[in-house]
């Protein structure tokens, strides 16, 4: 070859090499906001086929990678509706999805269901900035969307419309919840390309919101309806719907495939891998409800909250990682998850490398978060319930923990609770009047030290709670009673203005009872429940129990009342029996509104005095001074007021009842019975009269909501208000 031939093939090799990478990049489209967005693939027609229900799934074994790099650690997203009124805690959570917005008729604008709520919800990332919520448009039902994607008008008006949603809320982005792209299964319209459109209108909203807002999908477990290689780049991740997989005889959410699933998680996850979704942004779905079989359990769907075995056992699939309830023949009655099998779907998203797991719904947790927490501790390292000293000493008398731990009502929200609750009893109570078997009496702790041979000072420590005690000379230890629960004590004895010797201890326990000597029936605090937002009910703020009167209280008795901080009294007893102040003295504050007797004569039959009663305990709490409140023995009027205090908190019905049902705890003639073996057992007592009456009476009055809320609306009804209720939990939920 000459030289003159070889130059000028060279520059043809050049000429055709520069014509080519022109050609490729006019077929590219130009980066937006940092984010590269795809020309959609062509599949020889320019448009992209929804894959039909009997093709078998391809697969890719080199799906795309994602143009963003999703941020550091794992993702939990809870969806909150706007129907509920359930707070979520942030504390279990990186995202929150607002369910939903619906599309208008007009195929362009939004449809925020309860905004006020939406607005309620984005205010919590004042507490926690890291928080990110977004507005989820769509759901089951949702239509409009194939009629708006369609149109790049209305594609163009509705990712404006996203924008100024985002904007006017303070969102973190959006979420899209179409059920589904080319399937009117849901009854709403659908076309062979709503695929295709789903591509422009998904690339549409990215462009809009740009890249400093987030954009997520809720995806079914089959993996179809969408094109996700085309898509995925424009998704910060993607949430799958693994759950409503199957019915009783099947599994709801299997972990694993088994014998009892139709298709489970990961199965799920394979399919949409195998779609072009690179793990690292599949959100796993958990539900926090579980599917009955219509008979045994007539709703379908059953929230995590309200489920209880009953007259059902509860089995455990090794293979599909969930449980699920059967009757005495085996049938499979419900599919549901735990905290157990939401926990080893947490550890599933660790193995997988997946970005994290979402579940629906929030509200449907319980109220101690377990679902949320199992979750979180995994996931985020919060909601962890660290292992207690193994000296803690015990502050709960030990058979009121045994009934603690051994007691849980269901959460009914029905006001017959002749047909939700069966009878059941706790064996080993001693029963019986003041002895030191009595189980009204708090266990007491002894501090000891080497005493000095001056006068000394005994100082103890709770948290901002302290009393001193004066010791004389050569005393060298102290008996400390009515302690509260899982916390932290510190002491230091003083003499002549040195410190001679310090220490601490730690306590753990369920309920807080408090004892002033010699008889005071049923005196505990009413902190340490667990109210709305899954703040807890503080302490040394709320006391009930017994009368302080007479041979009741001794004078030792009424400086520990003092001593504990008790500044205000209500003697809820009728007015022929009350002194003219308190007895515990001038100083401190005191009411008698007269009740005549408890339960519905006082909620139905007396609503003027307890408005005055809830409203003058309001006033006293916002002056800083604790408040003790009885009638004769603490039970029915004491127990009455505590169920408007608590229920107003948001503590559980559950908890309600279990603090109602302490009442009737002892003596023995007071519930203590004796079986045939000679055991003492305490019969439960929940269904009393006295107990089912406030809760009829007060349904009976309100419209809607649960007991919690009606108890809120009935309080407002009879004239509280709101202000007062506001401030009651602001100063008793920590």
């Amino acid at each position: 070859m000459s030289i003159k031939t070889h130059i000028f093939a060279n520059m043809r090799h050049i000429f055709l090499t520069l014509l080519c990478a022109a050609a490729l990049l006019l077929s590219c489209e130009k980066p937006i906001n940092g984010y590269v967005i795809p020309t959609p693939s062509n599949n020889g027609n320019n448009q992209t086929q929804p894959q039909k229900p009997d093709e078998p799934e391809t697969t890719d074994p080199d799906p795309q990678t994602p143009v963003v790099t999703p941020p550091d650690g794992f993702v939990i997203v809870g969806y909150a509706t706007y129907w509920d009124k359930t707070i979520p805690n942030p504390e279990y959570l990186t995202h929150i999805c607002y369910a939903f917005a619906h599309i208008n008729n007009d195929f362009e604008t939004l449809d925020i269901k309860t905004p006020s709520r939406l607005t309620t919800i984005a205010g919590l990332k004042k507490d926690k900035p890291t928080l990110k919520v977004l507005l989820s448009i769509g759901g089951w039902e949702a239509g409009n969307f194939s009629e708006m994607a369609a149109s790049e008008t209305h594609r163009k008006k509705f990712a404006q419309n996203c924008l100024k949603a985002v904007n006017q809320y303070g969102l973190d982005g959006i979420d899209l919840d179409w059920e589904y792209p080319t399937s009117s299964d849901a009854g709403i319209s659908s076309s062979p390309d709503d695929t295709k459109n789903f591509t422009l209108l998904v690339k549409e909203l990215r462009t809009v919101l740009g890249a400093d807002k987030l954009l997520t999908m809720a995806s079914s477990s089959s993996a179809k309806y969408i094109d996700f290689k085309d898509v995925t780049p424009y998704f910060n991740f993607i949430n799958i719907m693994t759950y409503d997989m199957g019915k009783p005889p099947y599994h709801n959410a299997g972990l694993y495939k088994s014998s009892k699933t139709k298709r489970s998680c990961d199965e799920s996850v394979t399919l949409h891998f195998n779609k072009g979704v690179p793990y690292e942004k599949i959100v796993l779905g958990i539900p926090f409800y579980g599917h009955g079989d219509g008979k045994a359990f007539t709703t379908d769907c059953l929230d995590y909250r309200d489920i209880t075995p009953g007259k059902y056992t509860e089995m455990w699939d090794n293979t599909a990682q969930v449980p699920f309830l059967v009757d005495d023949l085996g049938n499979m009655v419900l599919s549901f998850d735990n905290a157990k099998s939401v926990g080893l779907k947490a550890e599933y998203i660790q193995k997988k490398g997946l970005r994290g797991a979402m579940y629906w719904n929030i509200e449907a947790d319980d109220d101690k978060w377990t679902l949320s927490r199992a979750i979180s501790s995994c996931l985020i390292g919060t909601g962890k319930e660290e292992p207690e000293p193994a000296n803690a000493f015990l502050a709960t008398n030990q058979y009121v923990q045994k009934y603690m731990e051994e007691v849980n009502y269901p959460n009914t929200n029905n006001p017959d609770t002749d047909k939700e609750y069966y009878d059941t009893k706790v064996i080993g109570y001693p029963g019986g009047g003041p002895s030191e078997n009595d189980i009204e009496l708090p266990p007491t702790y002894t501090i000891t030290w080497t005493a000095s041979s001056s006068a000394q000072t005994l100082t103890v420590k709770e948290g901002d709670w302290t009393r001193d005690y004066s010791l004389a000379a050569g005393v060298g230890k102290q008996e400390i009673t009515n302690l509260v629960p899982k916390t932290t004590y510190e002491w230091t004895v003083t003499s002549s203005g040195k410190q001679v010797a310090s220490g601490s201890f730690v306590t753990t326990g369920l309920l807080r009872q408090v004892y002033f000597e010699p008889n005071v029936r049923n005196g505990r605090d009413l902190g340490g429940w667990k109210g709305l937002n899954g703040k807890t009910v503080a302490f040394h703020k709320l006391y009930r129990g017994g009368a302080i009167h007479k041979s009741r209280t001794s004078d030792k008795g009424k400086a520990e009342m003092l001593a504990e901080g008790i500044k205000a009294e209500v003697d809820l007893r009728e007015a022929s029996d009350v002194p003219k102040e308190s007895p515990l003295g001038s100083t401190v504050a005191f009411l008698a509104p007269g009740f005549d007797s408890g339960y519905n004569h006082m909620v139905r039959d007396n609503p003027a005095k307890v408005k005055e009663t809830f409203c003058w305990i309001v006033a006293r709490l916002r002056e800083g001074k604790p408040v003790y409140f009885h009638c004769a023995a603490g039970r029915d009027r004491t127990g009455t007021l505590a169920v408007l205090l608590l229920g107003t908190l948001g503590v559980s019905e559950s908890d309600m009842a279990k603090d109602y049902e302490l009442t009737y705890f002892s003596p023995k003639d007071w519930g203590m019975s004796k079986d045939d073996d000679g055991n003492w057992y305490y019969g439960h007592v929940r269904t009393a009269y006295s107990y089912k009456s406030i809760r009829k009476t007060i349904f009976s009055q309100t419209d809607s909501g649960t007991y919690q809320e009606r108890i809120a609306k009935y309080l407002v009804k009879i004239g509280v208000p709101q202000k007062d209720i506001d401030d009651l939990r602001t100063i008793m939920l920590k």
